[in-house]
């Protein structure tokens, strides 16, 4: 399963147990869709990291202390603003109908996650990442000499003196 789907289905997941909570009768009756959203969001998070870097790789400079600290920011605002704000608009709407439009946005929102399928990059850091044949000359260094990959290297043009 790709990192993408698992995603997608995480998201979709979260949806349909945020509308069950409301229809819970009893304590017991919670278990399923808290057990639910506590795994998908698991899903979702366990995977859009690694995207996340994977996305870095292909597009910018491998420098991942930025995003996954935009990544953490993001989290924090949400557990630091979602209570309050939720909290308002539970009062002035309900809280079984703040549920519902909340899993109906995830639910809409999760068919996105098929454009982190094959996400488009630069041509020459795709080429990197994923041939293994590229253009590229490559050298691997080791102590014992210079192991050479790729077909037109020379190993005359290694005198540095």
């Amino acid at each position: 399963m790709g990192r993408w789907l698992c995603a997608l289905i995480g998201i979709v997941l979260v949806g349909v147990s945020v509308i069950c909570v409301p229809f819970a009768k009893n304590i017991y009756g919670l278990i399923v869709p808290n057990f639910g959203v506590g795994f998908a969001i698991g899903m979702v998070d366990s995977s859009m990291m690694p995207i996340m870097g994977y996305l870095v790789d292909l597009r910018h400079v491998s420098v991942y202390g930025s995003v996954y600290a935009i990544a953490d920011v993001a989290f924090c605002m949400g557990f630091a603003l979602g209570p309050s704000i939720g909290g308002s608009i539970a009062e002035s709407i309900g809280f079984p109908w703040l549920m519902t439009i909340i899993g109906i946005v995830d639910i809409i929102f999760a068919p996105l996650c098929i454009f982190l399928r094959s996400p488009p990059g630069q041509e020459e850091k795709i080429a990197i990442l994923m041939d293994t044949n590229c253009s590229m000359k490559t050298r691997s260094y080791s102590t014992q000499g210079t192991y050479y990959q790729g077909e037109n290297m020379d190993p005359e043009y290694d005198d540095y003196d």
